[in-house]
């Protein structure tokens, strides 16, 4: 497109000599030449400006377009970062509470074994003594009910 257009302006310089423009066009004269209209004159790196102007929007929104979408990718990564760490230290604090509790019903446990333990000479010697007790009622009680 460039190339072309250096062309047109090239041969345009070589074979005009007065200057017309038309709407939206621009005319190149040599240098101190007059124009036999109301004209604005643009010097080389301003016509350069314009024949490229759209490519250059075009690039620029581009290179926006490029900076946002890296500036949402950061954030959202900072956002995962963020709740990542956020969740390890949740689930690091919840295995912490996990142990404890393990632990104390460990203890509890142990406690309650030893509450439980029972000493086997001194069941013996009560449940012999009940037998005893309860025979000798039983047999009270028969002798009771036989003498009348």
């Amino acid at each position: 497109m460039l190339s072309r257009a250096a062309q047109v302006l090239t041969i345009s310089l070589v074979l005009c000599v007065p200057a017309h423009a038309g709407d939206g066009k621009f005319a190149l004269l040599p240098q101190g030449a007059r124009a036999p209209f109301e004209a604005t004159c643009f010097d080389d790196e301003a016509t350069a400006k314009l024949l490229t102007w759209k490519e250059f929007l075009e690039r620029e929104q581009q290179a926006l377009c490029n900076f946002e979408k890296e500036k949402l990718t950061l954030d959202y990564d900072l956002v995962m970062g963020n709740i990542q760490i956020t969740l390890d230290e949740t689930q690091a604090r919840c295995q912490i509470e996990i142990d404890t509790r393990d632990k104390e019903l460990k203890e509890l446990r142990d406690i309650i074994k030893k509450n439980k333990k029972l000493n086997i000479p001194a069941v013996v010697a009560t449940s012999v003594a009940v037998g005893i007790v309860i025979g000798l009622g039983s047999a009270y009680a028969i002798d009771q009910v036989l003498d009348q």
